[in-house]
């Protein structure tokens, strides 16, 4: 199996487990968020701005992040180091990579704080 390969299926691993993550999360916050209106507690409150905070945080940090690996890559490649299609599709992958690593890890923590949810695989 290519390496191109292998990161295709570590990638698609990696999106699987965020989506169960974020489902998990998902569920876990809806009964407060909808009791908000109803019955407003603080820990809903402080619930609802740190969903909103992380949100925002996981954005930027993965905006800098992808922008970052977007320059690796053209340097990479000025300098001579993507030498075939291969190359080039995996430093695309990279870049995406470095942008879903934060909302990744945000939701991964979520699931945890919020359930104890265990990971697949």
């Amino acid at each position: 199996m290519s390496r191109l390969n292998k990161r295709a299926l570590a990638m698609t691993h990696a999106t699987i487990q965020a989506g169960v993550d974020s489902a998990v999360t998902i569920a876990a916050r809806t009964p407060g968020l909808l009791s908000q209106g109803f019955n407003p507690t603080v820990e809903n409150a402080r619930e609802t701005q740190r969903m909103i905070a992380e949100k925002i945080d996981a954005v930027c940090e993965g905006a800098a992040a992808a922008q970052f690996a977007w320059a690796s890559l053209l340097v990479k490649a000025t300098f001579g180091g993507i030498r075939s299609p291969n190359d080039f599709s995996l430093g695309l992958a990279d870049v995406a990579e470095a942008a879903v690593r934060p909302a990744r890890r945000t939701v991964r923590a979520n699931a945890k704080r919020l359930t104890a949810a265990p990971k697949i695989g």
